[in-house]
Formats: C-alpha cells, sequence, structure tokens
C-alpha cells in the first residue's frame, strides 16, 4: 500500500484536493502549470507526518473534515519549519527574488540617544508562517511546535483514549 493510500484511508478529507490546495499555496507550480513528481511526493511525506501528529493528539482513527484548514495550515508549516521551500523554489519566485533589493534589507531593531546606538535585525533569517514569525536560523524543528500551535483546534475534535 503506497503512503498516498495509507493516508486516504485515514481520512475523511479529499485527498487529492488537500495536494493541488498545497501545490498552489506553496507555490510549487512551473510555467506549464505543473506539480515536479519530487514536489509531489515531498507534499505526500509532510502530508502523512502531519497526519500522525493530528491522530495521536485527537486520538481519532481517522482525521474529521472539521481539521481540514488545520491540517492544511499545519503541513504548511511543516513545510517551512523543515526548510523544503528552498528545496522546491520554482525559477519565476527565484527570480523575483534576486531581483527585489527589498527582501534582505535590514530593519532597526532599537535606537538609543545617548551614544547614539542603533541595533538592526536581519529580516532574511526571519519567515512568517501563518501569522507567526519564526527565526530561521534558531529553531530547532519539533512536533511540539505544530501541537502547541494547533492544540486549541486539534482538541476541539479529541476524543478519550480506549482502555487496552
Amino acid at each position: 500500500m503506497s503512503m498516498l493510500d495509507n493516508i486516504k484511508n485515514r481520512t475523511l478529507i479529499d485527498v487529492d484536493f488537500l495536494i493541488k490546495r498545497l501545490a498552489k499555496e506553496l507555490k510549487l507550480f512551473d510555467k506549464d502549470k505543473n506539480v515536479s513528481e519530487d514536489a509531489k511526493d515531498q507534499i505526500i511525506c509532510s502530508l502523512y507526518d502531519t497526519l500522525i501528529i493530528i491522530l495521536d493528539t485527537t486520538h481519532q482513527d481517522k482525521v474529521p473534515e472539521g481539521l481540514y484548514t488545520t491540517w492544511l495550515n499545519m503541513t504548511k508549516d511543516y513545510w517551512y519549519l523543515n526548510k523544503y521551500d528552498t528545496l522546491f523554489q520554482n525559477n519565476e519566485s527565484s527570480e523575483t527574488e534576486s531581483g527585489n533589493s527589498n527582501s534582505n534589507k535590514k530593519t532597526i531593531k532599537s535606537i538609543q540617544v545617548g551614544d547614539t546606538t542603533t541595533t538592526f535585525t536581519d529580516k532574511s533569517s526571519q519567515i512568517d508562517i501563518n501569522g507567526t514569525t519564526y527565526n530561521t536560523g534558531t529553531i530547532n524543528f519539533d512536533e511540539n511546535i505544530l501541537k502547541e500551535k494547533y492544540k486549541s483546534a486539534l482538541y476541539r475534535h479529541r476524543r478519550f483514549r480506549r482502555p487496552l
């Protein structure tokens, strides 16, 4: 049984649509509106990893439809936290980023008036994922980051564990 079939058997959500939406939101389409097989395989692996986190947290047999948006956002966070975006940058986005001089600008972090001290922050090492800013150089990925961020949504669908 393939990983994609395993995912489909453990959810009530249309996984094919979820993959297409993730590819679109992660900007993985090339000029011909196609997604590479490697990128699609990595999306499937990311979906499977977040599926396991969801099922372990909610104690459900299948992911309910009510967790569609949560699963989508968790997978996007998982994608960026593991830096898969750097592996699958399409040519169009890398050309725009290299031509854009504002992408690596530093912003002022603090100013001290007494002896005129100005501290800058490097925006290139920060990434904003669904409203949360992470410092990419300092974060060590851990499942607990995703569990904590989506705890309220996951706990709404949580069941008591069955006795052994």
